[in-house]
This record gives structure tokens, sequence and C-alpha cells, in this order.
């Protein structure tokens, strides 16, 4: 016999916070995975023998098909239920590390990875909507703060543990460390992940799910090869057209479907429209920075890669409890206060990092580096809440599928555009210098007759002090322009974030969500609404009879 449904009032506060639990260990294990594989990549090209340029697709693929299920939720969650749809998601992803450990050839790795992306890229999703559907609505900031907790404490403990297992072992060692994780999970939600309410069930709309993995596939491919391949290149611009051409077609062909795949009419909500907006900026920021810093405290400031690891530790605890205490106060609080005061606090932290050079020490870095998640723990826990106060309870797996489209969208796009924008400025500042740097002013004369006579009480041989000396120069003109590259792209975040308080303003939160009229609506017996509405409204026996009988 099926277990029924049960609504939120139904859930008791031990069952609120065991659900919470089983989730956070599916967050943790997911993030785990996902930070480590980017150690891996050196060591599967050895063993695998694959060249770099095959190499990204071992990140490319499980990406593409990630956000194409993610966009599709909403659908799944009415197909399967959310208790069962977690359960396939955690056991895939189990089935992928497994598998990925095991992996016998390339073409399997990339299946098994692919596996465990599209299985591990949905939990976030689905936690995010089922806190909000067990909590109460004046605990369900703090709820969907516990949501973000798995993206602090997998980043900090996962690539050092990694990193030692790479060390001493091997890279398939790596994905050993998700499994006990991931099988435990996978148990423990078998015997304690409650029932609850499902949206309505529907059919399959094949024209929006081919047009979407059309435009989803060719775009991300677009965005992750754009800087290797050139972003003028007739395999990436044809890239784009495709992308183009199935967007539209996706856009036209769900606004008119009786039974969209993506209810893109939920963008008639005009809140829900802003925090999207927010969202998203936001999203390329963080996303486009997290891999920057990597590159600068190691080729900039001279840290190795053991270092670099060691310095995100502290920044990503300081994170998870952030995101609590946010979310705390996201229940009290004006989510827009949160919002805005994050996002000023983020603009200020990168205007601070525009003065980093060469010397700037490795507790500074840190300390920028704390102040910058804390402000991402005003922005996005609040964020979250406020995209789904926005519309109907209802609505609330849609909502998450497509925040989870747009958010893997600015994923792939935070990095690509962060690694275009670094990479012309310092074209520019390589050139600008060479150009305005005559040989024969005062400063650089006694700077090169320094460094000759440096280079001569060193001990270097006569004949190659001047060639050591033009080597220095270069060198110094290399860092000069990396510095300033690195700090107009520190501003261009600053900007960004100043921008997207636009979107964040109050004003834009008065416009209450109105459902859209449409055929399907209007035919929708009693007994769907019912169905859709069964997360937070207990069901009367009597009405159900008379729905019967009706």
């Amino acid at each position: 016999m099926e277990t029924p449904p049960r609504t939120a009032s139904q859930i008791g506060t031990r069952e609120r916070w065991l659900t919470t639990a089983l989730l956070g260990l599916g967050l943790i294990t997911f993030a785990i995975d996902a930070s480590n594989t980017q150690l891996c990549l050196p060591q599967i090209m050895t063993n695998m023998r694959v060249d770099l340029y095959q190499i990204h697709w071992i990140l490319t693929a499980p990406g593409i098909a990630r956000t194409v299920v993610i966009a599709s939720t909403g659908w799944l969650t009415g197909l399967w239920a959310p208790r069962t749809l977690y359960l396939i998601c955690i056991g895939s992803m189990t089935l992928g590390s497994l598998g990925t450990m095991l992996a016998w050839d390339w073409p399997s790795l990339i299946f098994f990875r692919i596996l465990a992306g599209v299985g591990g890229g949905m939990i976030p999703q689905l936690a995010q909507a089922i806190f909000y559907q067990i909590f109460p609505p004046g605990k369900r900031g703090m709820a969907l703060g516990f949501a973000l907790m798995g993206w602090s404490i997998g980043p900090a403990f996962g690539p050092l543990m990694g990193g030692n297992l790479l060390e001493y072992a091997s890279w398939r060692a790596v994905y050993t460390m998700t499994l006990p994780l991931s099988g435990l999970g996978f148990i423990l939600a078998w015997w304690w992940l409650p029932y609850l309410g499902r949206p309505q069930r529907q059919r399959l709309d094949y024209h929006g799910a081919l047009t979407m993995t059309v435009a989803v596939s060719t775009l991300l491919l677009a965005l992750s090869q754009g800087n290797r391949e050139g972003w003028d290149s007739q395999y990436i611009l044809t890239l784009l057209v495709i992308a183009g051409v199935a967007a539209i077609a996706f856009v036209v062909l769900e606004l008119h479907h009786p039974a969209p795949l993506v209810d893109l009419r939920l963008f008639g909500s005009v809140p829900f429209v802003m925090a999207m907006v927010v969202m998203f900026l936001t999203t390329m920021a963080f996303r486009g920075t997290g891999p920057m810093f990597a590159v600068l405290i190691q080729r900039l400031l001279g840290f190795g890669p053991l270092v670099a690891a060691w310095s995100q530790m502290p920044p990503n605890l300081v994170y998870g409890a952030a995101v609590l205490l946010v979310g705390r106060l996201s229940d009290r609080l004006p989510t827009y206060l949160l919002v805005i005061f994050g996002l000023l606090m983020y603009a200020a932290v990168f205007v601070g990092y525009a003065g980093i050079n060469e010397v700037t020490t490795l507790g500074m870095i840190m300390t920028f580096l704390i102040i910058r998640f804390i402000a991402e723990a005003f922005i996005v826990s609040p964020n979250n809440l406020a995209t789904l106060e926005a519309l109907p309870e209802s609505k609330v797996y849609m909502a998450t599928a497509l925040s989870g489209l747009l958010r893997s969208i600015a994923n792939t796009m935070g990095p690509a555009v962060a690694t275009v924008l670094w990479d012309r400025r310092y074209t520019y500042y390589l050139q600008h210098f060479a150009e305005n740097t005559p040989l024969d002013t005062f400063g650089l004369t006694t700077a090169l007759s320094r460094w000759q006579q440096t280079l001569h009480w060193s001990g270097e041989m006569a004949a190659q002090i001047p060639t050591q000396t033009m080597a220095l120069l270069q060198e110094r003109l290399l860092a000069e322009a990396s510095t300033a590259a690195w700090q107009d792209y520190f501003l261009f975040n600053a900007l960004l974030a100043m921008l997207s308080i636009f979107p964040a303003l109050p004003c834009w939160r008065r416009t209450k969500y109105q459902a859209p009229t449409t055929p399907q609506a209007a035919a929708t017996p009693v007994t769907h609404a019912a169905i859709s509405t069964a997360i937070s409204t207990p069901q009367a026996p009597h009405h159900n009879a008379r729905a019967r009988t009706s």
C-alpha cells in the first residue's frame, strides 16, 4: 500500500530536524564530489592517456547533463514525488562515484561522471524545496540557510582530504571519500525521509524538452570552450547561433503549451524576476572569483597549492556559520535589507581587493576572503527566501527548477567572463606599459643600473649581465601588467555588486503573483488543485468525498 503524503503541519519538530540532517548529508557529499574533481585532472590525464583538449569533458559533460535535468525538477517531482526523486538522486550519485573509481577507459569515466553529476546536481534544488515545505513560515529562512551549509563544509574539508589521497594514493582513491557518505545518506533517507505532497503530475512536454536540451547544451559548450577555441571562431559562433535559435523556440513553445516542462509564466511575477536577476548576477561574480583566487594566490603571490587549499578552509567554515545566522535574521527582518547590506559589503571588499599587489600577505588575503564569504551569506540565503516567497507554495518545485537552471548557466558564464576580462586587461596593460616606458627615463635608467650592480655583486658573469638585466625588466613588466589586470577585475566585481542593488530594492516586492489564465487552468478539476496545495493545506475527509462524487 502506498504511504499517503503528509503536510507540513503533520511533521513534528524532531522529524523536521532529522530531515534536515539527512538532506545536509547529501548536500555535503555532492559538494565534496564537485570540489575534488578539479584536483584529479592532472592524474586522470596521465592515467587515462587523454590530451588537454579532451580533459575538459570530465567537467563539461556532467555540467550540461546536470543543467538539463535540473530544469526538469518540477516535472520530475510531479512524476515521482520528492522522497522518491531524492532517493534516485543520491542513489545515482553513489553509483556514479563507484563507477568513477572503477572506470576502465575514458568513455566509461565520462559516463559515470555524468551519472554522479546528474544525481548530485538536483540535490540542492530538492533540498531547498523540501526545507521550504516542512518548516513553518517563521523558520524558513533558517531552513534555507541549512541548504547552503553543504557548500561550506564540502569545499572546506574536501580538497584537503582529496589532496592527501592524491599525494599518497591515486585519483581513484579520492572518489572513495563520497561512497560511505552517499551510501549512508541513501539508507537513512530510505528509512526516515518523510512522504510529502507532490505537484500535479503532467505528461512530458517532448518539444520543450528537446529545444531546452539543444539550447542549454550548445550554450554551455560554447561558454566552456570559448576561451580555448576563441570567441570569434566559427565553431563557437555556430554554437551560440544554435543556442539562440533553440532558446527562442523553447520560449515560444513553453508559453503556448498547456502543461509546459518549465513554466516560464512564473516570470510574470515581478518580485520573482528581480530575485532571479540578483541571483544570476551575484552567482556570476561568486563562481567567477572562486577559480580566479586560486590563480591569484599561486601565481601573483607565489604560494603553493597546499597553502592555497588551506587558505580556503577558514572562509568556508565562517560561511557555514554565517548562512545560519543570516537565515535566522531573514525570518525576522525584511529580506531586501539583508540582501542590500550584503551587496554593499561585497562591493566594499572588492574595492579593497583592488589594492592587492605582490607584497600582500596571506593573512590579508584570508581576511578579505572571510569578509567576502560573509557578504555572500547575506546575499544568497535571504535572496533564496525572497525567490520562493514571491510565488505560491504549489509552485515551489518549479521555482527551484528555474533558479537551478539560471544558476547553472551563471556558474558556467562566471569563470568564462572572468577569464576573458582578466586576459583582455592583461594584454592591454602589457601593450600600454611597453609603449609608454621609454628606456631613457630617469627612473628606469636608475633601476637598470641597480639591477646590474646587484647582478655584478652576486657573481654573475659580466657578459651575461645585460641579458639578465633585460630579463628582469621583462619580468617586472609582466608583474605590473598582471597586478593592474587583477585590480580592474576586482573593480568589475564591485560594479557588478552595485548594479545588483537595483533589482534588490523593496519597490519591486509590492506586486503579488497573479496566476496566468490558461486552457489547462480553466479545465483543471478540483482534485488537481487539492493535490497541488496538499503541501500546506490538510484536506478534510468530506471534501475528498465530495470531489470523488463530482
